[in-house]
C-alpha cells in the first residue's frame, strides 16, 4: 500500500495526480487552516477518484508559528514552521496503516521546503530509517525532493482545473493572500501563465 500525506495543497495535489497512490491521507492535527485543507483534499480526492481517509488528532497545544496562530519556535527560521510536524504526520500515517500492508509513505517535500529542518534530504533519509526500525518493509519517500513546485506541477501534468482547487494557506480556513503559502501559490500561478 502506498499512502500520500495529502493536505490538498499544490504539491500533494500534483503528486496525487501523478502517482495515484492507494490512499490519500489528510490529518487535522490542530492546525489553523485544517478545515480549508480538508475541504480541498476531499474535493480533489473525489475528482481524482482516489481513496481518501482522514484523521483528527488535536496537537494544537504543541504547535507554533502561523499554522498554530502563535509566535514561531525559537529554533525555527520561517513563520509557518510547526516543530516536528513532518515527523508527527509520518508517524501518524505509519501508525494508522501499519497493519494494512503499508509499503510507502509519500510526502510532498520540494526544494523550497529546505528552509525547514524537516524539509531536507537528510531529514527524509533519517525519517525513513526511523520508520524502518519498526516497519522494515516500509519506506518514507519524497518523490519531488529535488524539484521546485513549478517543476513538479509541470512534470505531473495535473490539470489546472484540479490544481485550482488546491489550498496552501498557513493561517486560515480561506486563503489569506499574505502568508508564505499563499504567496508561493500566487507566484506559481504567475510562473505557469508565463510558461
Amino acid at each position: 500500500m502506498r499512502v500520500l500525506l495529502f493536505s490538498g495543497g499544490v504539491e500533494s495535489t500534483a503528486l496525487a495526480y501523478m502517482l495515484r497512490p492507494d490512499v490519500l491521507f489528510t490529518i487535522d492535527y490542530g492546525q489553523a487552516p485544517a478545515q480549508g485543507e480538508l475541504r480541498a483534499a476531499t474535493f480533489i480526492a473525489r475528482e481524482l477518484g482516489l481513496n481518501h481517509e482522514t484523521l483528527s488528532v488535536d496537537c494544537s497545544p504543541l504547535g507554533a508559528g502561523d499554522m498554530a496562530g502563535r509566535p514561531i519556535a525559537s529554533h525555527s527560521r520561517v513563520s509557518e514552521a510547526w516543530p516536528f510536524r513532518n515527523q508527527l504526520l509520518v508517524t501518524l500515517a505509519a501508525m494508522k496503516f501499519a497493519g494494512e500492508g503499508l509499503k510507502d509513505i509519500l510526502i510532498g517535500t520540494v526544494v523550497s521546503d529546505r528552509v525547514h529542518a524537516d524539509g531536507s534530504p537528510e531529514f527524509v533519509e533519517r525519517l525513513d530509517m526511523l520508520i524502518k526500525c519498526e516497519l522494515p518493509q516500509t519506506s518514507v519517500t519524497a518523490p519531488a525532493l529535488n524539484m521546485s513546485t513549478l517543476e513538479l506541477v509541470k512534470r505531473s501534468q495535473v490539470p489546472m482545473d484540479i490544481l485550482g482547487w488546491s489550498f496552501s494557506c498557513h493561517r486560515s480556513t480561506v486563503a489569506c493572500g499574505q502568508c508564505r503559502g499563499c504567496n508561493k501559490t500566487i507566484d506559481l500561478w504567475e510562473a505557469l501563465e508565463r510558461s
